[in-house]
């Protein structure tokens, strides 16, 4: 290596310091914004995203690019890839070496971070041609003979400067279970990559500004995951990410409500003051969700595992991630192919990492085993969901707060700490002490004190979408424990009182889901072929 390059090396090395692991202000500087010169929203957005940010404007990346959401591989290398390599040695973002064969080498860089803006193709074809001059760093761990990818996968790795194209590559970022707080050093190779797309500029320009705002104000509400209850081998490592997102917020005082049937979250089905969710498996947006005013909380994280759940972000009811940011989450994370299972991201180690207190990209890259891949995050890649529960001066006098401060006495002991969301719930005349209490009793396998709790907080609910929730939950408790019957005679009871046709819909379907089958009614088995 050259005297004049080891002297620039140490220079970025001390200059460096400050940006690693720093505030969401220091890391404004180590953060590229790549915007499509061709789509003149793009550039709007880029701006709109860095005066949010109080990012240098300077740090915008514009590239001629196709307007297409899908390219091939051949349009990624020449459109994004080369002048992207380019603008990072010409701006001195990279120190470049080479090696022995005389193949770059990124030996420091400035930028960790990278922001790409609505108008930046989303995704590579597969192709079928092949390709010579594979760099051997990548190490791939090849997958058949699959090529295709996000790009944003792709630019996570722009600084390797290979042409391998076939299979994953281990992510360097990426530690299994490793612990909440637990951080790591970005290598210089590796750019940690959000993307700030929707389905419209607005819905973008929201995403942003909420983001913002609950950093400072906070992430408050409930903590919804959608569980399928599966016992395949093959699948049931989703659940077990799912259900580990639930316990993480529970544990750090997030009140969650858990939906263990196997289908989704049925339409009708009460989803409020939604902060967090974590789903799967069903191809597009559906249930509550689909409600032209249902919206998120400002700055919520949500995510639905499905093989194709991002194919487009400019949709409003095709696959999840596009149609979760237009109404209002400011968070999620997609697949644009099939991604294969063991490939995807783990929202259990996601969250954890979110509410260690760490940024949306770091929580992200932390959790996605593999890069070159199908995955995406769609998000402010400087996102600080929980900031504010990490701020001594964040006073918030919500009942979301007192519930989190009632559950991190008791260590995060949701159970432990019954007594006292009692005794707050009757002081307060306020429901979501014992409903959070009941959930996760629920959850914890004892469902006649979950049926208790529940039965308490519906005599002092007092938004009818919650009263009807906490029905439903009861009678759940009484199916749980075997004993349908009283579950239906409870939802009949109660269906002539529900005037919401969707809503009196849903407890038909309910009770035609739990009444017990006489057995004189016993339908006898056929030989006739179906």
């Amino acid at each position: 290596m050259h005297l004049q390059l080891l002297f620039l090396l140490f220079g970025w090395i001390l200059s460096l310091e400050n940006l690693i692991g720093g505030t969401p202000s220091e890391n404004a500087a180590s953060i590229i914004v790549i915007y499509n010169i061709s789509d003149p929203n793009s550039k709007v957005l880029a701006d709109y995203y860095c005066s949010a940010r109080a990012i240098d404007s300077a740090q915008e990346i514009g590239l001629i690019a196709p307007m297409s959401e899908e390219i091939s591989r051949s349009e990624y290398d020449k459109t994004i890839a080369a002048p992207l390599r380019e603008e990072m040695v010409h701006r001195g973002y990279w120190i470049v070496s080479e090696d022995e064969k005389n193949h770059p080498i990124i030996e420091a860089s400035r930028i960790h971070y990278a922001a790409v803006i609505r108008g930046i193709p989303l995704k590579i074809s597969q192709d079928t041609n092949s390709y010579s001059g594979d760099n051997p760093q990548l190490q791939p761990a090849p997958f058949g003979s699959i090529n295709a990818a996000s790009v944003d996968s792709e630019l996570s790795i722009v600084g390797l400067y290979g042409s391998q194209i076939s299979g994953v590559i281990n992510n360097p970022y990426f530690v299994k279970n490793r612990g909440s707080n637990h951080k790591l050093q970005i290598p210089p190779s590796l750019l940690l990559v959000g993307r700030l797309d929707a389905p419209s500029v607005n819905a973008v320009k929201t995403m942003i500004l909420n983001g913002v705002k609950s950093e400072k104000e906070g992430l408050w509400g409930w903590g919804y995951i959608d569980l399928r209850s599966v016992t395949d081998p093959g699948y049931i490592q989703g659940d077990h990410w799912i259900r580990k997102a639930g316990e993480v917020m529970r544990k750090n005082g997030i009140p969650v409500l858990s939906d263990d049937l196997p289908e989704t979250f049925a339409q009708g089905y009460p989803i409020t003051d939604a902060a967090a969710y974590f789903g799967w498996y069903w191809e597009s947006i559906n249930g509550p969700f689909l409600d032209a005013a249902f919206r998120f909380v400002p700055g919520a994280v949500a995510s639905h595992l499905h093989s194709f759940s991002a194919t487009t972000l400019h949709d409003t009811a095709k696959g999840w991630t596009g149609p979760l940011i237009e109404h209002g989450a400011s968070a999620s994370v997609g697949n644009v192919y099939e991604p294969y299972l063991i490939f995807t991201t783990d929202f259990g180690t996601m969250e954890a990492q979110l509410l260690s207190g760490l940024t949306l990209a770091e929580s992200y890259y932390a959790a996605q085993p593999v890069l070159s891949w199908t995955s995406i995050l769609v998000g402010d890649p400087l996102y600080r969901p929980y900031a504010a529960f990490h701020d001594p001066e964040n006073k918030n006098n919500s009942v979301w707060n007192d519930y989190r401060q009632i559950i991190l006495a008791h260590q995060g002991d949701v159970l432990a700490a019954a007594h006292d969301l009692g005794v707050r719930a009757r002081e307060s005349g306020e429901s979501l002490y014992l409903e959070a209490l009941g959930a996760a009793q629920y959850d914890a396998g004892v469902p006649v004190a979950a049926g208790a709790s529940f039965s308490d907080a519906s005599k002092i609910a007092k938004d009818p979408n919650v009263r009807f929730r906490l029905l439903l939950e009861q009678a759940r408790v009484f199916e749980k424990r075997g004993k349908p019957e009283r579950g239906v005679s409870l939802l009949a009871k109660e269906a002539s009182t529900i005037t919401d046709p969707i809503q009196k819909s849903l407890i038909f379907a309910w009770i035609a889901r739990m009444r017990p089958i006489p057995l004189n009614k016993t339908r006898r088995p056929t030989t006739q072929a179906l």
